[in-house]
């Protein structure tokens, strides 16, 4: 090898030293400049594939395996929005401060990139996620609250095509995966949710099913890889023979694996999203159904959902030959997928026989009424929720999810409409929705009359208060009764809350009902001290006097969804605010640093 030059080398073998992770950027550019031969060596679509893989780990989930990609052209895209995203979340702060909930034409500098390129939503939701995801659980906290508010807008604004996409498409091919897929997408907006990663769990389990089969019947046709149709109308194999795939699937799926009903938890969020089902093996019969159905489909057997009237089943033809009622058996995946007969149902679901007698009950429902279904769940979830703090976000993703698949359902709208009003966003489309309603609802014109009063009412005063928005500043030699500073981190005296500080009054500014609903004519100091905006651990917003504001032993983390509108960085023992939060309060930064110093003996523990 004595003499061997680095370009005597075959292309194969240069392309697998550039490929090394040790090879940056700036090392290709350099290389690609050196001669024709390393030029045409750096243009490899596949050494650019492992690049963009080596940068952005999680990006080559985002994209559609079977389409041939230019890798250096997706390279260059993702770099070059992934910069402007950066810059364009950064100002946001300085835009929105002042504002509680972000309406959506506040996101339309993100829309309009979007628009610019075909895949430009993929570069931008991996930006966003990058930030959101950034490892430092301490740091750029403002950057990470705005990047969430604008993930969770170019989310839906993507995915919105991607439902408009699936629901066109005739029922046979509206795949319960993929909507499942865009359910989880769009009620987690700030989780990197790839299809193809939720295909290839699925497609992993199948495989093991497939072992599984093998041990019980060695030559069975579902043993081996088999080509399914886009649209599967019938099972690939005989009634005997689907069954020996059933049977393996609940081997596979409850016994070998555990997936189970979530009695426990029947109620959380998470059992209808398929890839947190798939991660804790816990759901609820809709989405384990979905889970069910999509393995037996890889395995050609076609299990086709069922709305009973307590939980959702699915069903198989087992009896092609007999008569309509005793064609089919029934499957509830809730209970470990046990097998049932038509007339058997009512019995072990517990329903009265009276129901049973309805055919109904027992037809499949298409694709659409799935999805329309889980949204429904997702919507009571959140209804039911307490409304402090980011709660209300359930709720809202859900309506807006609910309205997306099934756009003229005038309850669910009105609901969306009064959760805008609100909080104050999206009044053009709150008009909008109120003149859907009455077209389609004459009955209902006199609710809507009143709250298109309201919208516009609250559009013209939205209007004056930027025509006469000024900040005012509290100077702490203005207030020297006030104790504590903007970013410390306290404990109440009488609720035990922890909380950290974002504003403060010298005396309490709420009003005379408020005092009176409080009890704070019962304080010592009763409304004539300092009260303090504070954010408390379970995500609500208090107001507290000064009196009832105790030190920690052990300050934390103060886990609220408002805490990065505030504050830039938490370090040990208190919040840094941003630089909006500092204008405010221009003293409060040194005042903070000299309190916890003289308490802890040292600002940064």
């Amino acid at each position: 090898m004595d003499g061997i030059q680095f370009l005597d080398l075959p292309y194969e073998i240069i392309e697998l030293v550039l490929k090394t992770s040790s090879v940056q950027l700036n090392d290709l550019v350099s290389v690609s400049l050196t001669c024709r031969k390393l030029h045409d060596v750096c243009l490899s679509n596949d050494l650019w594939k492992v690049k963009l893989k080596q940068r952005w780990s999680s990006l080559l989930d985002m994209y559609d395996r079977k389409t041939p990609r230019q890798w250096l052209d997706v390279y260059k895209q993702r770099h070059l929005f992934g910069k402007r995203t950066l810059s364009m979340v950064q100002q946001l702060s300085s835009q929105f401060y002042n504002m509680q909930e972000i309406s959506k034409d506040g996101f339309s500098s993100f829309s309009s990139l979007l628009d610019e390129h075909q895949h430009a939503s993929t570069s931008v939701v991996d930006e966003l996620m990058q930030i959101v995801h950034d490892g430092k659980i301490y740091e750029n906290l403002t950057r990470k609250y705005y990047a969430e508010k604008v993930l969770r807008n170019i989310q839906q604004l993507h995915l919105t095509k991607k439902w408009q996409e699936l629901l066109s498409r005739p029922p046979a091919e509206q795949r319960l995966e993929t909507g499942a897929v865009l359910i989880s997408q769009w009620c987690q907006p700030t989780v990197n949710i790839a299809e193809n990663v939720i295909s290839d769990r699925l497609n992993n389990i199948a495989q093991q099913v497939r072992y599984s089969l093998q041990c019980r019947c060695q030559d069975h046709p579902a043993c081996r890889p088999v080509e399914l149709p886009d649209q599967m109308s019938t099972s690939l194999w005989s009634p005997e023979q689907s069954r020996l795939v059933l049977e393996s699937v609940n081997c596979v799926l409850f016994e070998d694996q555990g997936f189970r009903g979530n009695d426990l938890m029947y109620y959380s969020p998470e059992n209808s999203f398929i890839n947190k089902v798939l991660e804790t093996r816990k759901g609820i019969p809709i989405t384990l159904c979905i889970l069910y159905s999509c393995v037996a489909r890889r395995l050609g057997v076609l299990c086709e959902p069922v709305n009973f009237p307590t939980h959702f089943l699915l069903r198989w033809m087992e009896n092609p030959m007999a008569s309509p009622n005793q064609q089919y058996t029934y499957i509830d995946v809730f209970r470990k997928g046990i097998f049932m007969k038509q007339e058997e149902c009512c019995a072990v679901l517990d329903i009265p026989a009276s129901m049973g007698s309805n055919n109904d009950i027992y037809h499949s429902v298409a694709p659409q009424q799935v999805f329309e279904r889980m949204a429904r769940n997702l919507v009571g979830i959140g209804r039911h929720q307490s409304q402090m703090g980011d709660t209300l976000m359930c709720l809202r993703n859900a309506l807006e999810l609910l309205l997306t698949i099934s756009p003229d359902d005038l309850e669910m709208r009105l609901l969306e409409v009064r959760i805008y009003l609100h909080l104050n966003i999206n009044l053009p489309q709150v008009l909008d929705s109120l003149q859907r309603i009455a077209d389609l609802d004459a009955s209902r014109m006199g609710v809507v009359a009143y709250l298109q009063q309201e919208a516009e009412m609250q559009m013209q005063e939205n209007n004056s208060s930027k025509n006469n928005k000024k900040k005012k500043l509290k100077l702490r030699e203005d207030n020297k009764d006030v104790k504590f500073s903007v970013g410390m981190v306290m404990k109440h005296k009488r609720y035990l809350y922890m909380c950290v500080i974002y504003g403060w009054d010298n005396t309490c500014q709420a009003s005379d009902e408020w005092i009176l609903q409080m009890g704070v004519n019962n304080l010592p100091y009763k409304q004539h001290q300092p009260f303090y905006n504070v954010l408390v651990e379970d995500g609500s917003n208090r107001y507290a006097a000064q009196e009832n504001m105790l030190y920690l032993d052990d300050p934390k983390v103060i886990s609220h969804p408002e805490v990065g509108r505030y504050f830039e960085q938490y370090c040990s023992t208190h919040y840094i605010p941003n630089e909006e939060k500092r204008t405010e309060y221009p003293d409060d930064v040194a005042e903070t640093e000299r309190l916890v110093t003289e308490y802890y003996g040292s600002s940064v523990r």
